[in-house]
């Protein structure tokens, strides 16, 4: 593995909005990340770290990646560079932007990871855990440092943990009065929705669409008497939402809390095309179907092969960064390390973002 002389914090530079072509909405989970963590980087190490947006400029990587395809940045650019196996030419570019750093990502896209494990330079990848209902969000995280999922046992979330917590957020939920639209319902199922411009709706260089699952979508409402149909909040015009609602009869949008819903004894099944509701639902004792292969593997015992450990919030951690900067032959601070305790939602509160899981916080 490369020598590290320096650390760069960045996340998926090449995305464009659906809807905006000039920034990179990307931007803000990048320096979320270089914000929470720099703090502990610079008390046990002595390199520089700094993080890498996409800026515009001719010099920018995402531009001259782009540009060496012949291609303008767009939003139909980037979901066809999204899973793409890069060229000995993205390579060479890849590894001049990144030689001889340790490179930690916010939900890097494929198209980088893979470059960064040919070019062997290390990273550490992070992404939101689908799971979202325990004290705060936890993560996944892959690597392609050897001894990293060792060396992070400290912190793992183990299935088992993730089930108490779900009983404790059952028994919350149990307490709150029925949702009205599903008192005397059975045999229903919950179509969660997802935003249009989800990457993982991405396919062999292009996003899904309603069309590709009409049969299973077809059959999703012949099977259940009535189908309550959850609209992501940022796009609530879902065109799978809208064939949902104009061709099945016994489908009816429902406004209530996600989690409240998964308590309420008539649904049986949460349905969504590649929606982490579908993962929650086990949890919930109902049985969850997704359209399409959900695209992510977690795990509590390796980060490695594109697979996620599952850990939990403490990735602002000094303790946590420097048993990752251990396995890397940095030398590393010997003070003691110090420790901020747990709160819970610290994460949320730090994102902005609860998933709905505020419904445990209200009184």
């Amino acid at each position: 593995m490369n020598r590290v002389n320096r650390i760069i914090v960045t996340g998926d530079i090449f995305r464009v909005g659906a809807n905006v072509k000039d920034i990179n909405p990307q931007r803000v989970n990048i320096e979320w990340l270089f914000q929470l963590i720099r703090p502990s980087l610079q008390m046990i190490v002595g390199l520089p770290i700094q993080p890498l947006h996409y800026t515009g400029g001719q010099n920018c990587l995402a531009t001259k990646v782009y540009r060496a395809h012949g291609l303008d940045r767009s939003f139909a650019t980037w979901v066809s560079f999204y899973q793409r196996i890069p060229t000995a030419r993205d390579l060479a570019m890849l590894e001049a932007e990144f030689c001889g750093a340790l490179v930690i990502g916010f939900e890097l896209p494929e198209f980088t990871r893979q470059a960064m494990d040919t070019l062997d330079i290390p990273y550490v990848d992070f992404t939101i855990h689908p799971v979202r209902f325990m004290d705060d969000l936890i993560f996944g995280v892959r690597s392609n440092i050897v001894g990293l999922a060792e060396a992070l046992q400290e912190w793992v979330v183990s299935e088992d943990t993730i089930r108490i917590q779900a009983g404790l957020a059952r028994a919350t939920l149990v307490r709150l009065p029925p949702v009205q639209q599903c008192i005397g319902v059975e045999n229903a199922a919950l179509f969660c929705g997802q935003t249009t411009d989800d990457k993982v709706l991405i396919r062999n260089g292009r996003l899904m669409l309603a069309e590709d699952f009409l049969s299973q979508i077809n059959e999703m409402c012949s099977r259940h008497e009535r189908v309550f149909i959850k609209p992501h909040p940022y796009s609530p015009n879902n065109p799978v939402i809208l064939t949902l609602t104009r061709l099945f009869p016994n489908t009816e949008v429902v406004d209530a809390n996600f989690y409240h819903l998964l308590v309420q004894e008539g649904i049986t099944h949460v349905y969504s095309i590649t929606s982490s509701t579908s993962v929650e639902a086990a949890y919930f004792d109902k049985h969850g179907r997704h359209f399409a292969s959900y695209p992510y593997v977690f795990t509590d015992f390796t980060a490695s092969g594109g697979a996620y450990l599952t850990i939990d919030s403490e990735i602002y951690s000094p303790k946590f960064w420097a048993q990752i900067i251990s396995l890397l032959n940095i030398p590393c601070s010997r003070l003691p390390l110090t420790a901020v305790n747990k709160v819970p939602s610290r994460i949320r509160r730090s994102l902005r973002s609860f998933w709905g899981a505020d419904i445990f916080e209200r009184s």
